[in-house]
């Protein structure tokens, strides 16, 4: 029984990281990989299709992006005729520089592809710049804010005011004045309006940021 068990759990730990194990296609659209670059786990498997209507060859490069250079010793999966796919696995945690070895492929359309074995390394290329979160909360809050400025400028009236005043020779002189009249209530009710707005349009910058 011991035997039994020991057998069960030596089999389920060598079965459990191929059940985990993920295969990932990279295609070939407008003459470039996509996803150009891809992150997986260490035994994950990547797939090229190959499928667009031209030859390939999927050749490993030195390190470093955009190298069309390939790697002494590196994998290469020789021409392939449109339709034939190649695939490859990952054991070993790292960074792959890919190309395609075909003609001028790699240098005059940039065909080159990063696999990243496991987590990226500090010097990575970041996934997603965070300033550009940060300047769309700055611009719609100083959108928010000109809508308010505004729509109080906007409320502000004008009220005719008249005056009478007699002169000396008995005969009464009618003037008229300009003054500004605020409407504090509906001016209150239109920033609170512009406000609400303001936020909204800072959710919908957030959105499309993300």
């Amino acid at each position: 029984m011991r035997f039994e068990i020991t057998t069960f759990t030596t089999l389920a730990l060598l079965v459990a990281p191929a059940l985990a194990a993920k295969t990932w296609d990279v295609k070939i659209d407008d003459g470039k990989f996509s996803p150009s670059i891809l992150d997986i786990s260490p035994g994950d498997t990547v797939r090229w299709p190959l499928d667009d209507g031209g030859d390939h060859a999927i050749v490993e490069t030195i390190p470093g992006p955009q190298s069309c250079t390939a790697k002494s010793g590196g994998f290469n999966s020789g021409r392939k005729t449109a339709g034939q796919p190649y695939q490859r696995t990952f054991p070993v945690q790292g960074v792959v520089n890919y190309k395609d070895g075909i003609g001028a492929n790699c240098a005059k359309n940039n065909t080159v592809g990063t696999i990243y074995v496991g987590p990226r390394p500090s010097d990575a290329v970041p996934p997603a710049p965070v300033t550009s979160i940060t300047s769309a909360m700055s611009s719609a809050s100083a959108s928010a804010s000109a809508s308010v400025s505004s729509t109080i400028q906007q409320r502000t009236s004008t009220t005719s005011m008249m005056h009478t005043s007699s002169r000396g020779d008995g005969a009464s002189h009618t003037s008229s004045m300009i003054a500004p009249t605020n409407q504090p209530s509906n001016a209150n009710k239109l920033v609170q309006s512009s406000i609400a707005l303001g936020f909204v349009g800072l959710i919908a910058a957030l959105a499309a940021a993300l």
